[in-house]
């Protein structure tokens, strides 16, 4: 029986592209500029995942922490991790501001705390923004916890990322379902039985959705004639 649904937050709950695209546009051009790095900029975009001006599936920018990306930036300039961090501090104002809820997305988790489901926020995202974004749309009574890219030293896919859940609260991971637009997602636990469910609201397409039981559309879509599409336990419930 299902109990706790953990959601990913950007491309599942959040519009990915109004926040992330951008500013990951912005901050390539902004670091070009402040180390005269002109030359590298279209690499670093690439290994990023910054590709034809979209962010690819699965890419560092798609599923990676703040501290992943940073260390890309120092790869190609020494300092260049330090200003990272700096330019997404100085501009977490601009980032929570374009913050949106994907449409229906804040309904299903009043629906889902309604029938006494948990829902856990499990984000690559620091907890700072990730807080944020849980106050800017009132889901304080609707979202019980979150894990955050800055939690902990392990991050999605691997299932230690849930270790401060299991230790917070009596869960088994049984009771369990991930929901996510990103291979992170979809194959965290995979090893351990999670039952995952993959989104294509954010950067991938269905054929990046490895490890999934089931793929939709959209986070609006787990929910079938008032009930939660997984609620029993087995990788087949659909």
């Amino acid at each position: 029986m299902t109990r706790v649904i953990l959601f990913d937050k950007d491309g599942t709950l959040m519009d990915y592209q109004k926040v992330w695209t951008p500013y990951a546009k912005r901050s390539i051009e902004a670091f070009a500029r402040e180390f005269d790095r002109h030359d590298i900029k279209d690499e670093l975009a690439h290994r990023l995942g910054l590709i034809d001006g979209e962010i690819a599936p699965n890419s560092i920018l798609a599923s990676g922490t703040g501290e992943t990306i940073q260390n890309y930036f120092e790869r190609y300039q020494k300092g260049g991790g330090e200003w990272m961090k700096a330019f997404y501090e100085k501009n977490l104002d601009s980032l929570r501001d374009s913050m949106e809820l994907i449409e229906g997305a804040g309904d299903v988790l009043h629906h889902l705390a309604g029938e006494g489901y948990k829902n856990v926020i499990v984000t690559s995202d620091s907890r700072l923004s990730t807080e944020y974004f849980v106050r800017k749309f009132s889901l304080e009574d609707v979202v019980h916890d979150v894990v955050a890219g800055d939690d902990s030293e392990f991050h999605k896919p691997d299932i230690r990322i849930l270790n401060p859940l299991f230790h917070r609260y009596d869960y088994a991971l049984r009771e369990m379902v991930m929901i996510g637009d990103n291979r992170a997602d979809t194959m965290l636990g995979y090893e351990q039985g999670l039952r995952t469910i993959g989104v294509l609201s954010g950067t991938s397409r269905r054929e990046d959705m490895e490890g999934a039981d089931i793929i939709l559309d959209s986070v609006t879509e787990i929910i079938r004639d008032g009930r939660f599409i997984m609620a029993e336990g087995g990788r087949s419930d659909a």
